[in-house]
């Protein structure tokens, strides 16, 4: 059972962005959706836009990821050209 849920939608690019940029404290679980065309490479603070080894999980056009990850897990997201936007959910 969740007592908190939050969503918030940020634009993320070319440099790694950290995923939510400030995690809920406490959090049990983070869900990600690609709001945009453009896939979002989603992995570890040297992910790559690409399909090399530091190239991340791919969420092609409204997939979503959803992890049980803690807040002192940091996750990044990167596009490999312009821009889009991402939907965050955080629950604890």
């Amino acid at each position: 059972m969740y007592t908190v849920i939050t969503s918030q939608v940020i634009s993320i690019g070319i440099t790694a962005n950290k995923l939510p940029p400030t995690p809920l404290e406490g959090r049990k679980y983070v869900l990600i959706q690609n709001l945009g065309s453009p896939i979002i490479y989603i992995g570890g603070s040297l992910i790559t836009a690409d399909t090399a080894g530091t190239g991340g999980l791919q969420l092609t056009t409204r997939s979503t990821w959803r992890e049980t990850y803690s807040d002192n897990v940091d996750i990044y997201g990167i596009v490999a050209t312009g821009s889009t936007q991402v939907l965050i959910e955080e629950g604890k």
